[in-house]
């Protein structure tokens, strides 16, 4: 009996541990001399923009291609996320209040990395950056939507001077705020509803991609319609994840008929 609950587990574990493994989804990616190139990308659904992704042409090839900023200026993975490639300043400073510094940090590094696209329009492309310092966002115009930065600085000024027009020992610099009321302003989508959407608005995904859509005059509902397809496959995912860590625990454990019984319900 023990060996047929042993069975029918590893026809669980099997496929879960192939997808903890690989997650090769429809996709292409654009070299840097232009040519489109269809294939597969192993998704990982990055916390961090992926410094390379593995690629391959038909999805039974046994070895994939490493792609890096060096190779390609594009990705796509169909109906999922897409990454553009940018060679450009990477400001460096700290803005999480646990770690900011004691004085106005203005250091950045020279790199080439992958931009994930958030949000493309008619008038504006929004892109970010997520390292191990933190998530910076990024807005281009068109019909290059060559990207620049949305400057947030979060800082503490001990000298107790003012620093623009802020006195007092937390400084916050909300540069993006003047940006995105230009963008506004240029586009002619700037209203007294926008207005205040922008002087309330946060350095996040949610408050500045609410901001960016209006600038490119995209309906609620489609702006909606998109976070909704996006959420749904992240609940997706946090589902395989809890079959595979189910799986892994019942590996190591005890084999008991209960356990399966278990693992069978999520599944």
């Amino acid at each position: 009996m023990r060996n047929f609950y042993k069975t029918l587990l590893a026809a669980f574990l099997l496929p879960a541990l192939s997808y903890a493994q690989s997650n090769y989804k429809p996709g292409y990616v654009v070299n840097l001399k232009g040519d489109t190139l269809k294939g597969f990308i192993d998704y990982r659904e990055w916390e961090a923009n992926p410094d390379a992704i593995d690629f391959k042409s038909l999805l039974t090839d046994k070895e994939s291609k490493k792609l890096t900023p060096s190779d390609i200026s594009w990705f796509n993975i169909i109906g999922l996320d897409a990454y553009k490639r940018y060679s450009g300043r990477i400001s460096m400073d700290a803005t999480e209040k646990d770690h900011v510094g004691n004085s106005r940090d203005t250091s950045y590094r020279d790199a080439t990395v992958f931009l994930r696209i958030l949000q493309k329009g008619k008038n504006l492309v929004l892109y970010s950056y997520t390292d191990n310092v933190k998530t910076r966002f990024y807005t281009g115009e068109t019909p290059e939507y060559t990207p620049v930065e949305l400057a947030y600085r979060l800082y503490y000024n001990y000298s107790n001077d003012r620093v623009d027009g802020q006195k007092g020992v937390t400084v916050n610099e909300n540069t993006y705020m003047k940006q995105l009321f230009a963008l506004a302003n240029k586009y002619e989508a700037l209203n007294e509803a926008l207005q205040r959407d922008i002087e309330r608005a946060n350095y996040t995904e949610d408050n500045i991609a609410d901001i960016v859509s209006k600038i490119n005059k995209i309906s609620k509902t489609e702006y909606e319609k998109g976070n909704l397809a996006r959420g749904e496959y992240l609940t997706y995912l946090l589902a395989r994840v809890q079959i595979l860590t189910t799986c892994l625990l019942l590996q190591a454990a005890p084999m008991r008929p209960e356990a399966v019984n278990h693992l069978l319900h999520l599944a």
